[in-house]
This record gives structure tokens, C-alpha cells and sequence, in this order.
């Protein structure tokens, strides 16, 4: 009979006390999510002995589950890590309380990819701050901020050598190649620059670790010190050569750099000559430069010129809105003002935007707009439009039509090839030809447009250089604007 009731016992208890530890506890998927969790909270490095146990627990978790042990025997597991994942997340805080300042000198560390560029140093300081972390987990605390102390001047040591490496190593494994190919045998003054820079850099960064702008210039300089040194060894190297074989190497290399200021110069139509060295031509080219640069500056204050107009009619326009109210005539005539400048730029940067550098240019002149055409073709000495300069005459439709009110003046201008009679007429006649095309082509309003051949009375450019005549031989239309709009 007592068998019997205790039989009842342990099955009573058992009914009541199962569906209370499932619903109470976690089971082993849950408990996996949960130290993955306290893996980012860094758990594993604040707490490294209660994590590892909590980790255990979970693996212990998962392999009853798979062997389908009993329900039972998984929740106790469970119940363990969930229980040693808890007491982590306590010894943490007290860490993080009591050891914020190597905390945050680990999190420096890793910012500055320690464990990238200072493996070494890295797993040196990291198992004496585990040192810490596990004096500290022992309730030793004195040990622990000792420990502690000990690893955050490690630790600093890392984060430095780490900081370095990000910013310097490039340069470094240039150097080394430039190093190993013996560039400094050709090159020695930029391979010396190179190294120079890469010393100061590394005196910016250990003088303040913290602010490295500087440092990442000087590191810049020595990465491109070092990249030009191997070319110019590779480049000297392969004209001894050809000195030793009797190719005229020197010259063939003096050749070379004196092509591509020719090709320059001929854009900017100068005609430089190299039989007194470089310095003349480079002069002439740092004089074109710098006018070309002050033109730039006088365009763009005749554009904010024009933009404080408008802003001043603007300003009238509310001025007279505030004190007049409602439409008046002197209103409406400085609305159409505004209205109309406004038009007038959009059209002109829409023609700008048509045309590529080689076929036109447009410009203000006055209160006139001009579009120079570069890129139409007429056969050598004669004035019939080839057909290969049909888009672009079309194009030039398309930009009048932008300005159907204006009076078009077609100016010729030739090269100074030939007479000047000569040029007078062809320039005269090529002009008309463009006319009668406008005309004949697209419907052009004839009243409206004349046309007049200067020779080669206006150059744009130089007749000394071929790039310099072709700019000279064009058709410049005059939209002319008085009175429109």
C-alpha cells in the first residue's frame, strides 16, 4: 500500500512540475541565439571563463537533442548555460566598472586593426587583458587592475603599430621593391625623397597617433616618390641600353618629353621651338596658362556681374510689388527684364551643351551672342559646304531657332595661306554660303540674315601652326540681340 502511494507522489509531481521548467527555461535553439548575443556584447572577452562555460552548456544542449535523450536531460543543460550565461552578463558590468579604462584601450586597438597590422604585439597585449578579464571573473580585483595596467600599455603598443601599419605599409612594401630592384642605382635622389617622406610620417603619427592628416600626406608623397623612382629607373636602365647598342637612346628620351608639350601647345595654338632648351618653351606655356587662368577669373566676375543684375531687378520687382500692389506697367516692363535675362542664359548654355569643343564655341560679345564654328568643312580654296558638315549645320538651326527674333550677321575668316584679295573674296564667299544654306535648307527668314567675309583680317589664333590656321578659318555667327525679347 505505501508503494503504491508513493507511486502517486511521483507522478503527481512529475505532471506538475514538467510544463512549469518548459515554460520557465529556454530551450537549446533559444540558448545558441542567446550566446551569440552575449558574444557581441563581448562576454567572451569580459567574462571568459563563465562564457566558456555557458557555451559548453549549449553544446551539451544541442548533442542530447540530436541523440534524443530525454526532455528532461536537455533542460538541465540548458538551465546551465542559461544560468552561467546570466552570471557573464554580471561579472561583465562589474568589468566594465571597474576596468572601463583597458576596455576602452582594447576598442582603440581594434579600431586601429591591431590584430591586422600588429599580430604579434596584438596577441601579447590581448592574453594579458584575458589575464585581467579572469583575475577580475575570480573576484581577485587587485591582481585584475594590476593585470589590467599591465596590458593597457600593451595594448597602446598595439593600437600604434596598428595605426602605422594602415597608413604606411603600402609605402614600406614600395620602398622594399624599389629596394630589392636596386632603383636607387638610377634613381637614388627620389628614392631618397620616398624614404624621407615615409620617416616623417611615421614622426607625425607617433607624435600624435590621433590626428593624422598630416601623416597620410607625407604617406602619399612617399607612396608616389616611390612608384616615380622605379619609372625612372626602368626608363634610365633601358636608355643606357640603348646608348650601349648605339639607338640614341638619350635623344629618343629627350624626343619623348618634348612630344607631349608640343601636343599642348598646339591646343593653346603657341608655336614653341626647342633649339634653346626648355625654358623658353615652358615659360610661354606657364604665360598662357596664367592668362588663360585671368580670363577665367574676368568671365567669372562678368558672371556674377550679370547674376547681381538680375538680383537688383528682383529686388526692384518686390520693392514695387510692396509699394504699388497688383499689375503696373513699370512692373511688367522689369518682370520681362528679369524673364528675359533668365531666357537668355538657358538658351545660351543649351547651345554650349550642343556643340563639342571641335565643332564650336559660343561666347557673349557685347550684347551679342557668338557661335564660332570650328568644324564646318569647305574644300581647300573653295566655298561649297561639304556634306559632312551637315550635323553640324543642323545644330546651328537648332541654336538660331532658340533666338527667333534676332538678326544673324555671317562672318568669313580664313588662314593667312594666299593673298589678301584672294582670302577677302573666299571668306565673303564662304559666308554667303552658309546664308544660302540656312536659307535654302531650313527656311531661314533671308531679311534677317547678312553676311560679310573678313579674310584673314581677324585671327583668333596663331598662323605660325597648323592647329593655330584651322582655328583662324571659321564662320562666327553674330546672334544679335538688340531690340529682341
Amino acid at each position: 500500500m505505501s508503494q503504491l502511494f508513493a507511486l502517486i507522489v511521483v507522478l503527481f509531481l512529475g505532471l506538475a512540475g514538467g510544463p512549469a521548467l518548459a515554460a520557465d527555461t529556454m530551450d537549446a535553439a533559444a540558448l545558441a541565439a542567446a550566446i551569440e548575443q552575449g558574444r557581441a556584447e563581448q562576454l567572451d572577452v569580459l567574462a571568459p571563463r563563465t562564457f566558456a562555460a555557458a557555451v559548453q552548456a549549449s553544446q551539451s544542449a544541442a548533442r542530447e537533442a540530436e541523440r534524443g535523450r530525454s526532455a528532461e536531460k536537455v533542460a538541465a543543460r540548458v538551465q546551465e548555460g542559461e544560468a552561467a550565461l546570466q552570471k557573464a552578463r554580471t561579472v561583465a558590468a562589474s568589468a566594465k566598472q571597474s576596468l572601463a579604462g583597458v576596455i576602452k584601450t582594447r576598442q582603440d586597438a581594434l579600431i586601429a586593426e591591431a590584430p591586422k597590422f600588429a599580430s604579434d604585439a596584438w596577441a601579447k597585449a590581448n592574453d594579458r587583458f584575458l589575464q585581467a578579464m579572469r583575475e577580475n571573473e575570480s573576484g581577485d580585483l587587485p591582481n585584475a587592475q594590476k593585470r589590467a595596467a599591465e596590458a593597457e600599455v600593451l595594448l597602446r603598443e598595439a593600437e600604434l603599430i596598428g595605426i602605422k601599419g594602415a597608413i604606411l605599409n603600402e609605402a614600406r612594401n614600395l620602398i622594399a621593391r624599389a629596394d630589392q630592384a636596386k632603383v636607387a642605382r638610377y634613381a637614388p635622389r627620389t628614392l631618397q625623397s620616398a624614404k624621407r617622406h615615409l620617416a616623417e610620417a611615421e614622426q607625425e603619427i607617433q607624435r600624435n597617433r590621433y590626428d593624422v592628416s598630416n601623416a597620410k600626406r607625407l604617406a602619399a608623397q612617399a607612396r608616389y616618390d616611390a612608384r616615380h623612382a622605379t619609372y625612372l629607373a626602368q626608363q634610365i636602365e633601358k636608355v643606357l641600353q640603348q646608348e650601349k647598342s648605339d639607338q640614341g637612346g638619350i635623344e629618343a628620351l629627350i624626343l619623348s618629353w618634348e612630344e607631349p608639350l608640343e601636343r599642348i601647345a598646339a591646343d593653346m595654338e603657341l608655336d614653341i621651338r626647342f633649339d634653346e632648351g626648355q625654358h623658353g618653351p615652358m615659360k610661354e606655356l606657364g604665360e598662357y596658362a596664367q592668362q588663360q587662368a585671368q580670363e577665367m577669373r574676368r568671365l567669372k566676375t562678368e558672371l556674377q556681374d550679370r547674376e547681381e543684375q538680375i538680383a537688383a531687378l528682383n529686388g526692384q520687382l518686390q520693392r514695387l510689388e510692396s509699394r504699388l500692389g497688383g499689375e503696373s506697367q513699370e512692373r511688367i516692363a522689369l518682370q520681362r527684364q528679369v524673364d528675359a535675362q533668365a531666357r537668355l542664359r538657358a538658351s545660351i548654355a543649351a547651345i554650349e551643351a550642343s556643340f563639342t569643343s571641335d565643332e564650336a564655341r559660343v561666347y557673349r560679345q557685347g550684347g551679342d551672342v557668338v557661335v564660332s564654328l570650328m568644324g564646318i568643312n569647305f574644300p581647300s580654296g573653295r566655298s561649297t559646304i561639304e556634306a559632312s558638315s551637315a550635323p553640324l549645320m543642323r545644330k546651328v538651326q537648332q541654336a538660331l531657332a532658340l533666338f527667333p527674333d534676332a538678326s544673324i550677321l555671317i562672318e568669313g575668316h580664313t588662314d593667312a595661306n594666299g593673298s589678301d584679295s584672294a582670302n577677302l573674296i573666299l571668306s565673303q564667299d564662304r559666308a554667303d554660303a552658309v546664308k544660302q544654306y540656312l536659307v535654302s535648307q531650313f527656311g531661314a527668314n533671308a531679311e534677317k540674315i547678312s553676311s560679310i567675309g573678313y579674310g584673314e583680317a581677324r585671327p583668333v589664333a596663331t598662323n605660325e601652326t597648323a592647329a593655330g590656321r584651322a582655328r583662324n578659318r571659321r564662320i562666327d555667327l553674330v546672334i544679335q540681340l538688340q531690340g529682341t525679347g
